[in-house]
């Protein structure tokens, strides 16, 4: 007789990429060590427009691997969000690559990872589970993906390649840094 199976199907946590955490993990050489970790790498057929397509025309430095990350499905690619739920995000402000990540994670239930202030308060107020840069380098230390010095460089480029953030939270982030353990230890 054969035995029985309990097969539940686990279905990986997704982010929902916005453009600036990818153009900045990119510029910071850090972007390929998002393919290790257990999520669903996600992004808006807007977001790869404004970060790829843009990004080859502007002949940005960080291009190859902005490419690789789509060209080897490490993020896929969405083509259809919910357009009347992206007007309605526009009308409050935000840029359309912006309501486009947020309508496709308030679609999928997933997490929007986004930097941008005002449009981090738009996704609040709809009930969106958000995190950010930041987040994503504490998460890559945790697993043992990169180290503490690793991400202090990282942050350090990001900042000094145009990515705000304010003497506060850098300090706050550094912090974050230093008190991080790594799973793997």
């Amino acid at each position: 007789m054969g035995e029985f199976r309990s097969e539940r199907r686990v279905t990986k946590p997704i982010l929902v990429f916005n453009s600036t955490p990818l153009i900045y993990l990119a510029k910071a050489k850090i972007a390929n060590e998002l393919s290790k970790t257990s999520f669903r790498l996600i992004t808006t057929q807007k977001v790869y427009q404004e970060v790829v397509i843009k990004g080859v025309e502007k002949q940005v430095e960080e291009i190859d691997e902005l490419k690789s990350l789509f060209d080897s499905n490490i993020i896929e690619v969405i083509e259809h969000v919910d357009e009347e739920i992206v007007k309605k995000l526009v009308k409050s402000g935000i840029h359309h690559g912006e309501a486009t990540v947020i309508a496709l994670a308030h679609e999928l239930d997933a997490t929007a990872i986004m930097d941008d202030r005002r449009a981090r308060y738009v996704a609040e107020t709809f009930g969106i589970k958000l995190s950010g840069t930041p987040h994503l380098i504490i998460h890559l230390i945790k697993q043992g993906l990169i180290t503490k010095h690793e991400a202090k460089k990282a942050l350090d480029k990001m900042v000094g390649e145009g990515w705000y953030c304010s003497a506060k939270n850098y300090s706050k982030i550094i912090e974050l840094i230093e008190k991080s353990i790594s799973f793997t230890s």
